[in-house]
């Protein structure tokens, strides 16, 4: 079920509805009736899947209880932590990667003149398969690191794993923090859901408004690169920088908007990526709760910084590459994923900024940009589905064509709305980003008059300017991850 769906414009207040006035006498009944919705939500897909989410909950909530009952053996602990990761691995591993591996496999041997008779299998990878299964996995790390102790409540754990707003495309939460609020007694907040309210109107917003937009001309000047002007590529590959942040982070906002309706609270996951001022805080600030579950799951226990310099680069350049790979059996998220690794050992080094003067102050300028631009062309290998199209868009990248970009499905007008709105959104995350608490504060508890029109204004602009129709399917990006 998409958020931007007529299908989830009806669930969501029925499932509201009842939430309150009838499941929230009860934490057992809020809770089963919290994991039923949730099934009923990812079972709209494909129902047959829910399997998957049923096995990686029970057997995490088994083997989580078996490593705390082991004690200090430390033998048995490792050997409990193995299959939780096996199985969980073992899921992403086939429904992901099983194809993409064997065709790795087979054109190795067929370089030093080997053939093998390989026909791909017909696998349908299972939406949100790699987002709650590194939600459950982290959890049994967690218990075995001693970090938290198990629930003995398997209802409360499956409601966790399994909880809609953030199940198909993050935040991927930790047990440590939304696992408790499972087993906490809820009271509607009329200020909690009001801000959820907004939230959902502003992911709504971000992905109907611009990214589903540009990504008509992203899908149009990629369709055949090969035909597209240097200067309808260099269009695209901007265009996509946004439609891909715009969209993801709409996922999240909505996702956290939606959680508050029911008095949840979720993870950040964005926050102004593109005003970071070094390659490392971009990783800080995008997609927070995948960069920090790598940093604290893989990255610190490599050895993270704590080996000398040769060391930490190895393990940066690890995650990153396994970053890549999360995102998709293809060697071109590896190589994404290699390209913002190298950006951050090569250039980081540039952003260190001084704490006075006037090179603070342009660095402060210059930086964001440099990030976002080197971002930008890493992207490319991010959207572009083959290599030698990858390659040829690099290569065909040039300020020549500006009078052949209106044939990618946008015309100039719709062009020129994208980049007003973009431009718009960064001059609102640049206020945003120096006066946060006084702009929140003041739209909250100011006058109401101005909460309403920008409420109506936002739906009116939506549902009469929204981008709707040929060009784009109007899903979310990470779906497919």
């Amino acid at each position: 079920m998409l958020f931007n769906s007529f299908d989830f414009a009806v669930f969501l207040p029925i499932v509201f509805l009842l939430y309150w006035l009838v499941f929230n006498r009860n934490i057992t009944a809020r809770n089963v009736f919290l994991l039923s919705a949730s099934y009923v939500f990812y079972g709209f897909w494909n129902p047959k899947f829910l399997i998957l989410i049923v096995i990686s909950s029970v057997v995490d909530y088994f083997i989580a209880l078996a490593i705390h009952n082991t004690g200090d053996n430390a033998k048995k602990r490792k050997l409990m932590l193995l299959v939780s990761v096996l199985v969980n691995m073992g899921f992403l591993g086939f429904f992901k990667y099983y194809n993409f591996f064997v065709e790795s496999f087979v054109d190795v041997f067929t370089l030093f003149g080997q053939h093998f008779d390989y026909s791909p299998l017909n696998i349908i990878l299972p939406v949100g398969i790699s987002f709650y299964t590194f939600q459950s996995l982290s959890y049994t790390i967690d218990v075995y690191k001693k970090e938290m102790e198990p629930t003995r409540n398997i209802l409360d754990f499956m409601t966790f794993v399994a909880f809609f707003p953030q199940l198909v495309a993050g935040p991927i939460e930790r047990a440590k923090k939304l696992l408790p609020q499972f087993s906490e007694p809820k009271k509607f907040d009329y200020e909690n859901a009001r801000s959820g309210v907004f939230m959902i109107l502003l992911g709504l917003f971000k992905k109907m408004m611009i990214a589903d937009r540009v990504a008509v001309f992203v899908n149009g000047a990629y369709a055949n690169p090969a035909e597209a002007s240097g200067f309808s590529l260099v269009l695209a590959a901007v265009f996509f920088a946004f439609q891909l942040y715009l969209d993801f982070s709409a996922y999240s906002d909505i996702a956290i908007g939606t959680a508050k309706l029911f008095n949840f609270k979720l993870s950040v996951n964005f926050n102004k990526p593109y005003l970071s001022a070094s390659f490392s805080e971009f990783w800080t600030r995008w997609h927070i709760s995948l960069s920090s579950w790598f940093r604290d799951y893989v990255y610190i226990p490599l050895g993270g910084n704590r080996r000398g310099k040769t060391r930490k680069m190895i393990n940066l350049m690890i995650i990153f590459l396994i970053s890549g790979l999360w995102h998709g059996a293809s060697w071109n998220f590896v190589i994404w994923g290699a390209l913002n690794g190298i950006f951050v050992l090569l250039f980081d080094s540039l952003f260190h900024l001084e704490k006075s003067g006037k090179t603070t102050k342009i660095k402060r300028i210059i930086a964001p940009i440099f990030v976002t631009l080197a971002w930008t062309f890493s992207c490319i290998f991010f959207r572009i589905h083959t290599l030698a199209d990858a390659l040829l868009v690099v290569k065909s990248l040039s300020l020549q064509g500006i009078d052949k970009i209106y044939g990618y499905g946008l015309n100039g007008v719709e062009i020129v709305f994208s980049l007003g709105l973009i431009a718009l959104l960064m001059i609102y995350e640049i206020i945003v980003e120096k006066y946060d608490t006084m702009l929140t504060t003041s739209f909250f508890n100011g006058y109401s008059v101005v909460r309403w029109a920008v409420c109506i204004i936002g739906i009116l602009s939506i549902i009469f300017l929204g981008a709707y129709g040929a060009g784009n399917d109007n899903t979310f990006i990470y779906f497919q991850f």
